[in-house]
Order: structure tokens, then C-alpha cells, then sequence
């Protein structure tokens, strides 16, 4: 095949992924993560020696991820703080991304070499899916475009038997995400399903790459710390019922892309997680079974495991929050799904071509339509959690995101009920409190104030970051009459935060 043949359709195929994403409403930087990632430490704002080292070194706020930092880095330099320019590269990213897909799956699939249309429908399943959604349109998730990139470039040169420069592109992938080790269940994969190699040259040949992905997997393990898993026990069948259940939601949501969310809760109470998650599970296991039948086995359990063993790293078996699933985790791991599709249709194709026309037509449009919808969302902050908490209305952190946003954007009358679910929702949330109390004070509600700033200091007694509520407890104790009680307060205020002195001298 000619250079002009092979780039030719891949180049036309970026084009036309983009241009579904320039439907997205302007880019801003987010409160949700964009905020602590990109706009509070400006040590990845340059190309120093020492913005390099701390690019190395750094887990703030996600995974080991140096390259991404330095593609952020790059943006910059080069445009600014402009989140505009900082999602065009996002989007690029995705759409070369799924170029290199294509070009992959014509080397994998069984036509495509002559016929690249089975290729062609896995890159839009993939491209054009709006679970891709969130890794694409959030500027945080650069690692996952980023990582993505050189994840597929890894798969194609190793399809062309390019193996070296194949070993570097992972190290690329996993410096751009510690997390992105799928390359090597999908690689397995081919090389053992569809090349029919020997196992143990497999295992020889891959051994630059296992030793790339020990590497990342040992430096990103100081990132695992649990996230807000606070007073959970999630022991080992815990932890695997989780991932059994995540590993279904995927493949429901691939092929029945409805109710996206940017945050999916875990069914947790505090003994552990509640029954809501077992028929998952259960389904989960039921696929795993029915992949060892002799009709489908050939193919199905290739697809099944690479994707098990490629979403392990995001997985309930490493819970890192208190998310059962993320959108963003499907990038990577459902690629063999995207090639499943695209085998399926050049097996319709060769019977019933017209059809297989109509099929790639149908599917696509509603890929294509469902991703504008779904990018709708990402406006900002308010819109986003708005979102999540229609889907999931008993969710702590979506009520406490959209109460927070609303809070930023002066609408405190609207964050009312959103403050009040939190609370509700997570007892332990002294910031919400504070909030809803201010709220009710300045509306001239001085007793439900009251309590409410009594609870959040009582369960923040020595924080000097909630000095200002006791201070603000204090007054509002005075007002009612409660001289010695507000004293009290104020006092202990002015000892967590002397700054409150100014306050009394006014």
C-alpha cells in the first residue's frame, strides 16, 4: 500500500472526527479538578529545569503524569491561560488518535487491507462514541487523550512490526497517564488470537513493554491513596464486586449509551457496598461464562479479558474515591469493543453490503448526535452538575459540586436545597453547613443559622480554615442575647485565626 493510500483516508477521518466536537459549547476551566489541577500551582506554567523536575516528580491532584504536564506546559507557552486553546488540543489529540485507529484496524482486521470499511466503522464507534465525551472536553483528562494517542501509536507500529519505536510509544502513553497500560492486553491479545504466535515468543517480544509497564505501574502507585474513602472498610470481595459491576456498566454503555453522567456513586453503606451493585456483578460473570462457548470463544474471549485486564488499573480493585465508574475510564479499555464492531460489520458487509451501508449510516448518526447532546453538558460548572444530579438525585458530590457552583455564581437563594441534600447526604460536611448558614443569617434566620454553624465548628473544632464560622457563630450568639456563649466563640476565633482581630477593631 502506498504512503498516499494509507494517510490519505486517516488525514480525511481526523478532519471529520473534529468537526463533531466544534459543536461543543466554549471551553472554561472548570471548578471540578480544573481549578486545583491547572489554575492553583504554577509550577507546571514553564519549561525550567525545575518546572521539568517537578513535572517528574509530581501526583498533584491525579496520576503520575509528566508528559501531560508538559503538553500543558507547551499550550501555555504558547496561548496562555485559554482553556479554548487548551481543549483544541484536547480535541486534536482524540481526532489523530482515531486515525491511528483506523490505520490499526486495517491491519488487524481481516478485509480492510482491500476494503477499509470494517475499519473505518470501528474508528467512528470509537471516535464518535460519547462516553468519549468527557476524556475529550475536559482539560483535566488531557492525560487520557494524551495517553490515548501514544497507546494506539504503541498498537499500530507494533502491527506494522515495528517493535522498538512501538516500546517507546508506550513509555509515552504511560508517562502521559501511570494508569495506561493497556497496550499489553491488547497486544497479547492480537498476537496470540489473530497472529496465532507462539506463546513464547510473544511473551519475548513483549517483554520491553512489560518492563515499561512495571516501571509505570511502580511510580504511579504513591497516586492510589484511596481518595475519599473515609470511614470504608472496602475489603478484597468488596473491592471485586466493584470491579465486576464497573466492568459491566461499561459494556452496557458502549452499546446502550443512555443517562451519562460525569459522576456515577458508589451503592455504599458503611458495612460495605449495598445489593444495588450485584446484579452487575452477576452480569459481569455471565458474559465471562458464555465467552468459553465453542461458537464465539475464538473471538470472544480475546476481546473480553484484554478489556478486563486493561480496565483493572481504573477499577474497583484499586479504588481511588468513591466512584463506582467514570466515563473517562471507558477511553482506553473499550477499544476491543470498537474492534469487535468493526469485525461485525465486515462480516455484513460481504453478505449484505447495502445493508452494512445502512447499519454504519444508522449507528454513527446516533454516535454523532448523542456526543453533541452529551457535550452540551460540559458549558460549565452549573449545567455539568445539574446533569448529575438529575441522574442520580441521592449522590453527595454532585448535590455539593452544583451547590458550590451556584454558590460562585451568587445564586445562594437556588444552592438552598443542594446544600441541605449534602448535608443530608454526608454528615461529616462542615463546608456546606457554613455555607447554608450563611445563607439563612442573611435572610435574617438567626436560629437555624446558629445551630448550623455550631455543628460545622463542632465537627471542625480546631481548623483554623473554619475560624471564621466560630467567628461568625459568635456574632449571631451576641445578637440573640447569648453574650458569654458568643464571647466565647469569638475568642476562640481570634486564638485559630488572630487575622479576626480586625475584625473586632472596626
Amino acid at each position: 500500500m502506498s504512503l498516499d493510500k494509507k494517510w490519505t483516508p486517516a488525514a480525511v477521518a481526523a478532519a471529520v472526527f473534529a468537526v463533531f466536537y466544534c459543536f461543543s459549547p466554549p471551553a472554561r476551566f472548570l471548578q471540578w479538578d480544573d481549578s486545583k489541577t491547572l489554575l492553583v500551582d504554577p509550577m507546571w506554567r514553564g519549561l525550567s529545569w525545575d518546572n521539568l523536575k517537578w513535572m517528574w516528580a509530581s501526583r498533584h491532584y491525579g496520576p503520575w503524569q509528566p508528559l501531560s504536564w508538559f503538553s500543558w506546559a507547551i499550550d501555555y507557552k504558547l496561548w496562555g491561560p485559554n482553556p479554548e486553546a487548551f481543549r483544541r488540543t484536547n480535541i486534536a489529540l482524540h481526532s489523530i488518535t482515531a486515525a491511528l485507529f483506523f490505520l490499526a484496524c486495517r491491519r488487524l482486521l481481516p478485509r480492510a487491507k482491500n476494503i477499509p470499511f470494517g475499519a473505518a466503522g470501528a474508528a467512528l464507534f470509537f471516535a464518535l462514541h460519547p462516553l468519549r465525551v468527557e476524556s475529550v472536553l475536559w482539560i483535566t483528562e488531557r492525560r487520557d487523550v494524551l495517553s490515548g494517542f501514544f497507546a494506539v501509536l504503541s498498537i499500530y507500529l507494533w502491527l506494522e512490526d515495528r517493535r522498538r519505536i512501538s516500546a517507546l510509544a508506550f513509555l509515552g502513553a504511560v508517562l502521559s497517564k501511570g494508569t495506561a497500560l493497556a497496550v499489553l492486553p491488547f497486544i497479547f491479545a492480537v498476537e496470540m488470537s489473530v497472529r496465532r504466535q507462539d506463546l513464547r515468543k510473544t511473551v519475548a517480544s513483549l517483554l520491553p513493554h512489560a518492563v515499561i509497564g512495571l516501571f509505570a505501574a511502580c511510580k504511579n502507585l504513591g497516586s492510589l491513596s484511596g481518595g475519599d474513602l473515609h470511614g470504608l472498610n472496602l475489603g478484597v470481595a468488596d473491592r471485586l464486586l466493584v470491579a465486576l459491576s464497573g466492568s459491566w456498566f461499561y459494556l452496557s454503555k458502549t452499546f446502550l449509551p443512555f443517562n451519562l453522567s460525569p459522576y456515577y456513586a458508589l451503592s455504599l453503606n458503611g458495612n460495605g457496598i449495598r445489593l444495588e451493585s450485584y446484579p452487575g456483578a452477576f452480569l459481569a460473570l455471565l458474559v465471562t461464562a458464555l465467552c468459553f462457548h465453542r461458537k464465539v470463544r475464538a473471538w470472544a474471549v480475546p476481546v473480553w479479558f484484554s478489556y478486563l485486564i486493561a480496565l483493572a488499573p481504573v477499577s474497583g480493585l484499586f479504588q481511588n474515591g468513591r466512584q463506582a465508574a467514570a466515563d473517562r475510564y471507558s477511553y482506553l479499555a473499550c477499544l476491543p469493543f470498537a474492534v469487535l464492531f468493526g469485525l461485525a460489520l465486515e462480516r455484513l458487509e460481504l453478505r449484505r453490503p447495502r445493508t452494512a451501508v445502512a447499519v454504519l449510516t444508522g449507528i454513527s448518526f446516533f454516535l454523532a448526535t448523542a456526543t453533541v447532546v452529551q457535550a452540551q453538558y460540559w458549558r460549565d460548572d452549573i449545567t455539568l452538575w445539574t446533569r448529575a444530579v438529575g441522574i442520580t438525585p441521592n449522590a453527595y458530590l454532585p448535590n455539593s459540586n452544583l451547590s458550590v457552583a451556584l454558590l460562585v455564581a451568587g445564586r445562594g437563594e437556588a444552592a438552598i436545597p443542594y446544600l441541605e441534600a449534602s448535608i443530608r447526604l454526608e454528615s461529616r460536611d462542615a463546608e456546606a453547613r457554613v455555607n447554608l448558614a450563611s445563607i439563612l443569617a442573611a435572610k435574617g434566620d438567626n436560629a437555624a443559622a446558629i445551630r448550623l454553624f455550631g455543628e460545622a465548628v463542632s465537627l471542625r473544632p480546631n481548623d483554623a480554615s473554619f475560624a471564621s464560622a466560630r467567628y461568625n457563630l459568635g456574632i449571631l450568639l451576641i445578637r440573640e442575647g447569648r453574650k458569654s456563649d458568643g464571647l466565647a466563640h469569638v475568642r476562640e476565633a481570634v486564638r485559630l485565626d488572630p487575622s479576626l482581630a480586625r475584625r473586632l477593631r472596626r
